[in-house]
């Protein structure tokens, strides 16, 4: 990893922190495609049980920072795959994946803790859409956050360029818990501790079929739950045989 993005374990929790505070944790390209390395690497790892996501300094994350990607076809084009493989990289990650907000999340900051399985947020940080207001629309963002999202209320954070505060986010269910700024990451970390200690195969099962059928219809959702359900149950009916043994 590099200085703006590091990983470290916390027993079966690896912690991810974003390392960019000097520029609000903003992400380029190259820290994008650091990050989905990050998940994708993390994802095979069976002694990581669990993914925590936080930011270092006041910032959670205010967004991309693609003023300094360059001005090219090719550099624009390089930024946002790059941000699109990390956003897969969080779907595909199969594994319990908390986000402590330890302060403000902007843009695609946003995105980050709407991609996250459980949010902590600290009771002074914000979450926003702000895009509007600076010239640009939430574009990537938007295929994150528009499911988690009342359309009305979607639309007022985009055209108002308004802040949602903690206790709105928690009233629409957009983040689990709120903390004092100096106690999210602890929280956080007892819940992705929890999270982490389920069988790890039943959990990825049960992960990926939640992505791969939030637009299929129902005969597909009912046939890709009825084979998870079948590999599950085969593995559990092992591990049953197996105590017996």
């Amino acid at each position: 990893m590099s200085p703006s993005t590091a990983v470290e374990r916390r027993g079966r929790v690896a912690v991810l922190t974003l390392g960019r505070p000097d520029a609000g944790n903003r992400i380029t390209t190259q820290m994008a495609l650091e990050v989905a390395s990050a998940f994708e690497s993390m994802r095979d790892d069976p002694a990581v049980g669990a993914c925590l996501v936080t930011g270092q300094g006041d910032a959670f994350c205010l967004g991309g920072d693609f003023h300094g990607e360059g001005a090219t076809p090719e550099s624009r084009s390089m930024y946002a795959d790059a941000l699109t493989a990390m956003d897969r990289a969080m779907c595909g990650f199969g594994k319990p994946l908390v986000a402590a907000v330890n302060g403000d999340a902007h843009a695609g900051g946003f995105a980050l803790v709407v991609a996250c399985d459980l949010a902590v947020m600290a009771e002074h940080a914000t979450l926003g859409l702000p895009e509007a207001a600076r010239g640009l629309f939430p574009f990537i963002a938007t295929a994150i956050v528009r499911d988690a999202l009342p359309k009305k209320v979607f639309f007022d954070l985009v055209y108002n360029a308004r802040l949602m505060a903690a206790a709105e986010a928690r009233s629409l269910r957009l983040v689990n818990e709120i903390a004092p700024r100096g106690a999210v990451l602890d929280v956080a970390l007892a819940a992705a501790e929890r999270a982490s200690a389920h069988d790890p195969a039943i959990v990825r099962l049960g992960r990926s079929l939640y992505y791969d059928t939030r637009n299929a219809g129902p005969d597909e959702a009912f046939e890709r739950a009825r084979i998870a359900l079948d590999a599950a149950l085969e593995r559990y009916a092992a591990a049953a045989a197996k105590r017996l043994d």
